[in-house]
């Protein structure tokens, strides 16, 4: 068994193992995490044959640990915890703090290394049945303000209390992106694959629900015919009776884990993380 950096051309097997495993993957995200840091990206080979991958992206503080998976057939062999050290040792030299959304089944494994649940987090699927409302061309107009990149700095900054605007500014500029943008509040979407599309990452300021509504009406009109999904804190009350308005049922649930120095996320802020 070797542990070495993925390589662009191991897209499409990631893919097949992610299908195997049931993990949520998306090829362009995953080769932009491998453009923007290629030391944070380790597979697993078996005889030349990729078995399983973890990696991670870097913001200007933290990190975030992604794509943590193993083929079925290989798992229970120590392949994983191999990944996860190999990794693990370099963010810790590198970023203050990590975190992570771990399944119920993974969260014992990530706490033996030092990971704590700090909120969790549920993962809200829609298919396409939404309340009725009204949304007029006024309303698309007034939620395609040209300053979107500006507006993500400044919020996203005070939800994160750091700038991952490197990363995530190419992250929402896929040929599917959709973006809405309000004094208070943005949000992106994209389809990620023949089922669905991706809702996130979209955060409003604590205090202007009415924004928020908008932008759930917007993404419903232009995205409704296709599935939506969305992985929201679960301590963000308004967050979640507004998908739950919009009949978006939840589907999974996950642990928003840290490790390090502690981060004052203001989770009130986040209706939906980023892929």
């Amino acid at each position: 068994m070797f542990i070495g950096w993925l390589q662009y051309a191991d897209a499409a097997e990631l893919i097949k193992i992610a299908e195997e495993t049931g993990l949520l993957l998306d090829n362009y995200h995953v080769k932009l995490i491998m453009m923007h840091a290629p030391h944070l990206c380790y597979g697993a080979y078996d005889d030349g044959v990729l078995v399983g991958a973890i990696v991670a992206i870097p913001y200007e503080r933290s990190a975030m640990i992604k794509y943590f998976m193993v083929r079925p057939s290989h798992q229970r062999k120590g392949i994983g915890r191999r990944l996860f050290e190999t990794l693990f040792g370099v963010l810790k030299d590198e970023r203050l703090s990590l975190y992570l959304h771990s399944s119920p089944q993974m969260r014992s494994f990530f706490e033996g290394y030092g990971f704590k649940t700090q909120m969790e987090v549920g993962r809200f699927l829609n298919v396409g049945k939404v309340p009725p409302f009204s949304f007029t061309n006024a309303q698309a107009k007034e939620l395609d303000g040209g300053n979107f990149d500006a507006a993500f700095r400044r919020i996203d900054y005070e939800t994160f209390q750091e700038d991952r605007m490197e990363f995530l500014a190419d992250e929402m500029e896929r040929n599917s992106s959709l973006k809405f943008v309000l004094p208070n509040a943005f949000q992106h979407s994209s389809v990620i694959n023949a089922r669905g599309v991706y809702l996130g990452p979209w955060q409003c300021r604590e205090g202007s629900e009415d924004e928020a509504e908008k932008m759930m009406r917007g993404v419903l009109y232009f995205r409704g015919l296709k599935k939506v999904m969305a992985d929201v804190p679960m301590g963000n009350k308004h967050a979640v009776d507004l998908y739950e308005r919009y009949h978006f049922q939840q589907k999974g649930t996950f642990s928003h884990m840290t490790y390090g120095e502690p981060r004052n996320v203001r989770f009130e802020n986040i209706y939906a993380f980023s892929l």
